[in-house]
């Protein structure tokens, strides 16, 4: 009885370090972590905008010159940066922190790939493998035959194939090396697909696929099929491949632990193209005759149903939320994957190329860290910190001494530029480290006819643009003037 007693005591005493329990409100969690984006981009090129998903009434970010865009390699969250193709096959780097749009290459590369987006590998002319990179640090590669396709993997490595005569040559690279660390001779095979992870990639053969190991290119063994294959997709995970053929409707599942067909999904003729959603929640199967999709369920391998959808390079495509975005022919329509019931239009929206994406690179950055880090007085002993902060030269008539942090106005051109009072709340809408892309951001912005400015400050040591209004009396006139000028915005108290 009395030990009983006594664990009732410490679980009481323990009570105040619990975790916080499961009613913890929703909206804490969601300030944490990337939030869903959706870029979308004139099909013939023009401004670009990116919205919070799914609120698509109010833009969080414009950018100028966008190019008119053939698909998405990959995204750099780092960065910032969006690597994308043309419309005339050149790669390009869309900078959403910069804003703006950076040419990848002069000239142009075929069987382009990235997996990081900072990283752009293609193949040029004399069949090299050219890597691009935003610091200039470009490597090329020449293999034995020249190259037809080369896979950017997740670990840095760059897998490269090419045929030759009957055979098809792979060889794995590790940037900057030039020498090739393994290679496999497979039968000729046609446009390989590798999974998420980059542990497997499977190539298309005559009936059937053929598959090597990411890590070292050893064999997966021969998977054999009803006849030749059309497209192939494997799940984010890469626990299964779902691979359509030219003659047959059914949708193969091939199972990658032991490389046979598991089971099969009919579909009343065979399809087209095949999509998978970037979560892994369903399928979708381009019809052969005319503009629809079918909509197939991962989870269950269902077939949900048919829905009328052109089909490009950006959509159909399921949304963050899991919907199916369909292409119209003016309008983008999200439905129900479930039911196929429309929920909502997006009016105009086939006009735009669309682009989803998880960023945390647009929410307000938290007022501390664009502040000076101090010390304590008492860190330094009292002679130090009055030799330290008294000019050796000073004397009756010199300016009293500065700190090293010091900020002043740089106005845009054109303009007063001159700075409100010390003190109040400033809006912040770009911190850059070039003056010139600062006042490009500065003289974009307007509200009530009264320009944003650039401060500069130089902490420790270097030199940040800041594009400022203000500072304003209180912290809702300056949300106000923030929400006014629709673009991105944080505000902090002090001077700019």
């Amino acid at each position: 009885m009395r030990r009983l007693l006594l664990l009732a005591l410490l679980c009481a005493a323990c009570k105040d370090d619990r975790a916080a329990p499961d009613s913890t409100p929703t909206s804490v969690v969601e300030n944490h972590g990337p939030e869903p984006l959706l870029l979308r981009v004139p099909r013939g090129g023009g401004t670009g905008r990116v919205y919070r998903y799914p609120h698509l009434d109010s833009t969080v970010f414009t950018l100028d010159e966008a190019p008119a865009i053939e698909r998405v390699l990959a995204f750099d969250a780092d960065a910032g940066s969006i690597a994308v193709v043309d419309s005339k096959g050149f790669p390009a780097r869309l900078d959403l922190r910069e804003t703006d749009v950076l040419k990848a290459a002069k000239t142009k590369l075929t069987s382009l790939s990235s997996v990081n987006g900072n990283d752009i590998y293609g193949i040029n002319g004399k069949g090299e493998i050219i890597r691009l990179n935003p610091s200039g640090s470009d490597w090329k590669f020449k293999p034995a035959v020249a190259a037809r396709n080369v896979f950017a993997q997740p670990n840095g490595d760059v897998i490269v194939s090419a045929n030759k005569g009957a055979q098809t040559l792979v060889w794995r690279v590790h940037p900057p090396d030039d020498i090739a660390e393994d290679s496999a001779v497979l039968p000729l095979a046609g446009r390989a697909v590798r999974t998420q992870l980059g542990d497997r990639i499977y190539f298309p053969i005559d009936s059937g696929l053929v598959g090597v190991k990411g890590k070292d290119l050893s064999s997966l063994g021969a998977v054999q099929l009803p006849s030749r294959v059309r497209a192939l997709t494997p799940t984010p995970s890469g626990d299964r491949l779902y691979v359509a053929t030219m003659a047959d409707s059914v949708i193969s599942i091939v199972d990658r632990y032991n490389g046979r067909v598991e089971s099969g999904l009919t579909l009343p003729q065979p399809p087209l193209d095949l999509r998978m959603d970037g979560l892994g929640r369903y399928l979708l199967a381009r019809f052969p005759q005319h503009d629809s999709a079918w909509v197939i369920a991962i989870g269950t391998n269902k077939l949900l149903g048919a829905v009328p959808t052109r089909w490009e390079s950006d959509l159909p495509a399921i949304t963050p939320d899991g919907r199916v975005a369909l292409l119209g022919a003016k309008d983008v329509i999200l439905v129900d994957p479930q039911k196929l019931e429309a929920k909502s239009t997006v009016a105009g929206g086939a006009k735009d190329f669309w682009y989803f994406f998880a960023w945390d690179g647009f929410r307000p950055r938290a007022q501390g860290l664009d502040q000076p880090v101090t010390f304590p007085s008492d860190s330094l002993p009292t002679d130090s910190l009055a030799a330290s902060s008294t000019p050796q030269n000073a004397g009756a008539g010199n300016l009293p001494p500065t700190t090293a942090d010091t900020t002043r106005v740089a106005p845009v051109p054109g303009t007063s530029g001159a700075p409100a009072a010390a003190g109040g709340f400033v809006v912040s809408f770009a911190a850059l480290l070039s003056e010139e892309k600062a006042q490009q951001v500065a003289s974009a912005i307007k509200v009530n006819g009264a320009p944003a400015h650039v401060a500069f400050t130089n902490t420790a040591g270097s030199p940040i643009y800041r594009v400022v209004m203000g500072p304003f009396a209180t912290r809702e006139e300056a949300d106000r003037v923030g929400r006014a000028s629709r673009r991105e915005y944080w505000i902090y108290e002090g001077s700019p």
